[in-house]
Formats: C-alpha cells, structure tokens, sequence
C-alpha cells in the first residue's frame, strides 16, 4: 500500500497510523529556489568521487554505512541505544540469522555508541543455528545487502548449484558466546523487531526462507549486479552533468550496448 500526502505551509504533515509491515518515507520536494536544487547538489557530490574511486578502489562498489543512529530504532526514543534494535541487523534476525565479529564485543556497553559504529564497519561473517558461513563481508552492510539480494533473486538462485567445500562450518563455543554478545547489544527489543520486519505470506508462512546454497551463489551475482548499476551511473553522469539534472538516460543509444 502506498499513502501519499502533502505538507502544509509550516512543513507539517500527518499520515495515517502504520501498525503492521514497515514504514517507508520517500519525500519529494519541489522548489523554484536554484539555491535548494537537490539534482545539482548531488551531481556535484558524485563528480567529485565516482569517477576517482571507480578508478582507485578496485570495489567501490561496496556499500559504506552512514552514522549508526540512522539504523537504530527505538520507539520510545530512548537515548544511547538503551532500547529498540539496529535495523541491519534486525532484517537479518528476522531470516535467522546472526552476525559474527571477531572482536569481541562484551565490553561494549549500549551507551558507547561510538565503539559499537566502529564494530560495525569491521569485517564480520554470517551465521546460521551451528552454522558459521566461512567468508568475511566488509562491513553490516555489505553483508546485508547480500542477504537482501538473496531473498530478491531466491527463484533464480535456488538451483544454482553447491557451495565450495569449507564455506560452510561448525560454530565453536568462543564463536557462539561472541555471536550473543553482538546480539545483546543490537536487539535490545527482539519482539519489536519481529513485529515490524516479520513478514508472512497470505498462509501464514514466511515470506521469506534462506539456503546456504543459493546465498553462496549470491554473492557473485550481488557484485555482478552492482558492478552494472555503478557502470550505468558513470555512463550516466555526464549527460546528468550537461543537463544540470538526474534523469533516466536511454541507454540503448550507448555506446556499451552496441
């Protein structure tokens, strides 16, 4: 469902209650002052780094989070991370899965907001029940937009094949207790998380499973795929550039497509 709405002269604007699924806020914003053209701002911003990274950074296509208090939902709005979950790893939670880093997290309070940002922009692995996926991601989410892509493509990844014999491992203790500990930093309101991402098919199956095969084939086809999208945005780019506008180009009158 898709409710759209508009704001009054004060920028204030109500929606309808939203008590099942996730909400989702897309703004568009509309105005004859050149000063708050968004287009320009962002053509400007990826001038500057597209085309420098694309060339320096063999896989700049990987994701970099932002600051995590965009990710950490709290309904009470309690400050600090005293309640709520980190959205990331809550999207995952929901699939069973969990996510371990190699450094411990136990000392980390939920105050220390800081040291948990920096744990979460270090390499971590995924696992499932006893099961450690034996491959580093570079980041939460990196590793998310993996999983994500999965549940996206399952139809066609299902019979994609087996995984590599290793990638899939038993958990050690050490590697369970740390997998608790990440997880009782991160889903300080398990119940919540499951109400707000738990999606069910019409007969109350979820929507949703998971299969160790057709993520191992994911990951080639997740940096496949966002390989294409940044290739389609620097060929983009300089039509944007000349326009002074984002627009959707026609790429069959490209070069690459011939």
């Amino acid at each position: 469902d898709v409710l759209l709405y508009t704001a009054d002269s004060r920028n204030i604007h109500s929606v309808d209650e939203i008590t099942d699924g996730e909400r989702l806020t897309l703004t568009l914003w509309f105005s004859r002052d050149n000063s708050h053209d968004e287009d320009a701002k962002l053509i400007s911003i990826l001038s500057q780094n597209t085309l420098d990274s694309y060339f320096t950074k063999p896989a700049s296509y990987l994701p970099f989070p932002a600051s995590s208090n965009m990710y950490w939902f709290s309904p009470d709005q309690a400050p600090h991370h005293q309640s709520g979950f980190d959205i990331r790893y809550a999207r995952a939670h929901i699939l069973g899965l969990d996510f371990y880093a190699s450094q411990d997290a136990s000392h980390i309070s939920a105050t220390e907001s800081s040291d948990l940002a920096e744990l979460l922009l270090e390499p971590l692995s995924i696992a499932r029940g006893n099961e450690l996926f034996n491959e580093e991601f570079v980041n939460i989410l990196h590793a998310l937009q993996v999983v994500q892509f999965c549940c996206w493509k399952a139809s066609e990844l299902q019979n994609s094949g087996l995984c590599e014999t290793g990638k899939i491992i038993q958990l050690t203790k050490s590697q369970r207790q740390k997998i608790d500990n990440l997880k009782c930093i991160l889903m300080k309101d398990e119940q919540k998380a499951v109400e707000v991402f738990s999606y069910v098919t019409n007969d109350g199956k979820p929507q949703h499973s998971f299969d160790w095969k057709a993520f191992c084939a994911a990951i080639a086809a997740w940096e496949d795929y966002t390989g294409k999208l940044q290739n389609e945005l620097l060929l983009c780019l300089p039509y944007w550039k000349m326009h002074k506008l984002i627009f959707s180009v026609p790429f069959d009158k490209c070069w690459y497509e011939k």
